[in-house]
């Protein structure tokens, strides 16, 4: 398996446990909070809003840039 392919698989098993807290979150009713709750609660806050961007940022260099 090359780098490629193992990035690729990474990202991929990442986009599936976002997908099944999203479903496991709608289908508990208000027990858990959805993905949009969590970034409301995350954002708040000016300072955690600011390093919401920051994180946001580091991770976008990381991994976009080439």
């Amino acid at each position: 398996m090359t780098w490629r392919t193992a990035t690729f698989v990474v990202w991929a098993v990442l986009a599936a446990g976002v997908a099944a807290t999203q479903v496991a979150a709608i289908a508990s009713t208000g027990r858990w909070p959805t993905l949009a709750g969590l970034a409301r609660a995350a954002t708040s806050h000016p300072v955690a809003r600011g390093a919401v961007l920051l994180g946001w940022m580091w991770l976008g260099w990381h991994a976009f840039a080439r």
